[in-house]
């Protein structure tokens, strides 16, 4: 029995931007103690003015300290976390989120340990660091993936934060916090001078309000989440009601078309018995007039069996000229009051397609609507039907003198429901999709408040002689 692919661990990169800035901030956390160290930051100036001059002056040290710790450890604490996020291991196409924990786990202990082994500054991988951990791999786990990875690191930012006054306050000495060697000697300094109760009060505060902060944030962020996976699914229904909507459609204009199609076949099938009686009748000189009359009378009912056929299968294809086509659009919209003020033009009605010419027509018709609709009223509406050569493609376009549409919009008007008059908004949807049955595609170029040119790009067919 084959291996099923899907049985096999694997890992994907859910955003490359986001895995390189996170190995980038790592590296950074690396290099920091170079630039943030007890000679840059004033922690040994108040320490030893607290030990001399005034002893309060150990709370700032004390503070100095904690700032000193954040600033170095914050690159590489959230590039680890942004280079965990980044990352999904699957396994029979289920996500392993404790692959990801070990991720952070070993690149925060690696960090770690090249810290120490090129800077010679030893990082305590204590409660702070072991608890901080927790929360990077727990947060990581909830996957807040409707929140910005800004507000997402917001919280790990004032956990961090207040995790780091464990280090410097003496009532946790009896936990494995603050055994580094500058903590230690402040908690000594304060027992020395008798501002235990003044640092633990001082820290307290710093855990508590930073803790109070991160809280908030993480209810907020999780509130935030909720709602935008809400809205999503939201969203995810209506387009699923949409797309119900439009097939409840196609199906009741299906079965209103067989109809159609069998009340226009039947009177049809009538003339062509009539014509058939009348030629035997008559029984005609080849050459004559009412030859060539009955001829064209068969032909003609042969083109429009066709296009009665075309209306029930839109898939069926036939080869026809484009002046063919121009022809019918304009012959479908003669009725029409805008109808004086549409053109059609071409240089080379000779070209063929090989395509449905009763949903191509209907295609440009629905676009020559829309580019009505498109001039203000105040306006005189000018639309120009076209056709042109490029490519091995026939290129039809047609081109308004309307208010034009915005840059934004310019993709999202090929959407289901997209429309500036209120209607259901599948007509140029439906253009998009008549365009790519027949192999082609759609463009379209507009410059505000002087127009819009929308193309259908059908690919041309090359006629033999014998065809």
């Amino acid at each position: 029995m084959p291996a099923d692919p899907s049985a096999k661990l694997s890992v994907r990169v859910l955003r490359k931007w986001e895995l390189v800035c996170g190995l980038l901030l790592i590296v950074t956390g690396f290099i920091m103690p170079l630039a943030v160290n007890v000679k840059t930051i004033p922690v040994m100036d108040y320490f030893r003015q607290a030990m001399h001059e005034d002893r309060y002056a150990l709370i700032y040290a004390a503070i100095t300290l904690v700032i000193m710790n954040i600033v170095r450890a914050l690159p590489h604490y959230i590039g680890t976390y942004w280079v965990a996020d980044s990352l999904r291991f699957e396994y029979k196409g289920r996500r392993i989120a404790p692959l990801n924990g070990a991720i952070i786990i070993v690149l925060l202990i690696l960090t770690y340990s090249l810290i120490d082994a090129v800077h010679g500054i030893h990082y305590d991988f204590g409660l702070p660091a072991i608890l901080m951990t927790g929360v990077i791999i727990l947060y990581d786990r909830l996957q807040y993936n409707y929140v910005s990875l800004t507000k997402r690191t917001l919280f790990i930012t004032f956990s961090l934060m207040a995790l780091q006054f464990l280090d410097i306050m003496p009532a946790a000495g009896a936990l494995p916090v603050g055994r580094g060697e500058l903590s230690r000697d402040i908690k000594r300094a304060a027992e020395v001078l008798e501002l235990e109760t003044d640092l633990n009060s001082a820290s307290l505060v710093g855990l508590l309000g930073l803790l109070l902060l991160a809280a908030l944030i993480f209810i907020l962020l999780r509130d935030e989440n909720k709602l935008r996976e809400a809205s999503e699914l939201k969203e995810a229904n209506a387009r699923i009601q949409m797309e119900a909507f439009q097939l409840e459609v196609q199906n009741r204009t299906l079965k209103e078309t067989q109809y159609l199609v069998h009340d226009l076949k039947s009177p049809l099938s009538v003339v062509r018995t009539l014509e058939g009686v009348l030629r035997l009748q008559n029984d005609p000189e080849p050459d004559s007039v009412q030859t060539e009359t009955y001829d064209r009378m068969e032909k003609a009912m042969d083109q429009m069996s066709m296009r009665i056929s075309q209306l029930l299968t839109m898939d069926q294809k036939a080869v026809f000229t484009v002046e063919e086509l121009l022809h019918d659009v304009m012959a479908q919209i003669s009725i029409e009051s805008y109808a004086p003020h549409v053109r059609a033009e071409t240089d080379i009605p000779e070209a063929a397609l090989y395509a449905n010419q009763g949903l191509l027509s209907r295609a440009l018709v629905n676009l020559i609507v829309n580019a009505v609709q498109a001039v203000p009223e105040d306006r005189e509406p000018q639309v120009t039907v076209s056709a042109q050569r490029k490519d091995r493609h026939v290129i039809l376009a047609v081109t308004d003198n309307g208010k034009g549409v915005s840059p934004e919009l310019r993709e999202t008007v090929w959407t289901h429901g997209v429309s500036g008059k209120g209607s259901s908004g599948l007509g140029l949807a439906f253009v998009k999709t008549a365009a790519e049955r027949f192999g082609g595609h759609v463009e379209i170029e507009s410059e505000p408040d002087h127009g819009t040119t929308i193309a259908v790009w059908i690919p041309e067919e090359e006629i033999t002689d014998d065809e």
